[in-house]
């Protein structure tokens, strides 16, 4: 027993081969202020030492893990966290990244204290895996109607791994099969469905880049499904050059991410904030 308050959240870890990074992982939830209710961490048929590493922690009471035999993909894996969570609210977290101390008390507090929200999330920092350098942060939206805006345009309101929603609202809408874009798919059903959003300023989560981390890993078929989704959920059509113009600005933007070059660095990120200068004011003047 570590002594600290226990909260009513089940915290939902899909895993993938991630076993070098997942001892930080759950190092980080064990270094949390609070305990979660729950840690459901599924393993969804990794050939790396994943299961080794769950093993060594199977003296906590509040994780449960679930084995898949063979790989079936990030949104079995997440709907299968889901079937088995009863916690009052359901919190995301991928096993590459890191909490910071504060995440789950303050994600908890703030969703009690403001019972009209149904979905939250907060700002993260993204980190270089192997110098373990700061990189940049995020500066998502705090309201809900902006937040909403931002997933009826075909972006991303709030960091999928940072989101805190209530359960009973997260397991009656579950993921879709279609992957990537799985996380913008369920968000804007919520947001269709008139559910309240908000984000946390405060940077409560660190987010690893790596060479297999999905930041590394951009192809326009994500960015495609994603506008494909939209269209369907928000009635919209978006043309082509709309979908290769976003494309190309989140790709220069994780290609600055990925730098070490300053020059080429800052390079990068000129010329994503030409593809999309709009989304260069709102950073800098936060509308």
């Amino acid at each position: 027993m570590s002594g600290k308050p226990t909260v009513d959240v089940s915290v939902i870890v899909p895993n993938y081969n991630n076993g070098r990074y997942l001892t930080a992982f759950v190092n980080s939830v064990l270094s949390s202020t609070v305990e979660p209710r729950q840690l459901i961490i599924v393993d969804d048929g990794s050939t790396d030492n994943s299961g080794k590493v769950l093993d060594s922690f199977s003296m906590l009471d509040f994780l449960q893990v679930i084995r898949f035999e063979k790989n079936l993909g990030l949104t079995a894996a997440l709907n299968a966290a889901l079937d088995v969570s009863f916690g009052k609210y359901v919190m995301r977290a991928d096993p590459d990244d890191l909490l910071l101390p504060e995440r789950i008390r303050l994600q908890f507090e703030f969703m009690e204290a403001n019972p009209g929200v149904d979905v939250l999330g907060c700002n993260v920092v993204y980190f270089n895996s192997e110098t373990g350098r700061d990189i940049n942060i995020s500066n998502f939206a705090l309201k809900s109607s902006l937040i909403q805006k931002a997933y009826k345009k075909g972006e991303h309101g709030i960091q999928h791994p940072t989101a805190f929603v209530k359960g009973e609202v997260y397991r009656s809408y579950r993921y879709q099969k279609i992957f990537p874009g799985e996380d913008y798919e369920i968000f804007s059903r919520m947001v269709k469905d008139s559910r309240s959003f908000a984000n946390l300023p405060q940077i409560l989560y660190r987010m690893r880049v790596h060479a297999g981390s999905s930041t590394s890993n951009l192809k326009i078929d994500f960015i495609r499904n994603t506008f494909m989704f939209r269209d369907r959920i928000f009635g919209t059509k978006t043309p082509e050059n709309r979908i290769h113009g976003y494309y190309l600005h989140i790709l220069y933007y994780r290609k600055f991410q990925n730098a070490d070059n300053p020059v080429l660095k800052y390079f990068f990120l000129m010329i994503s904030a030409a593809l999309y200068p709009r989304k260069l004011l709102k950073r800098i003047f936060n509308f």
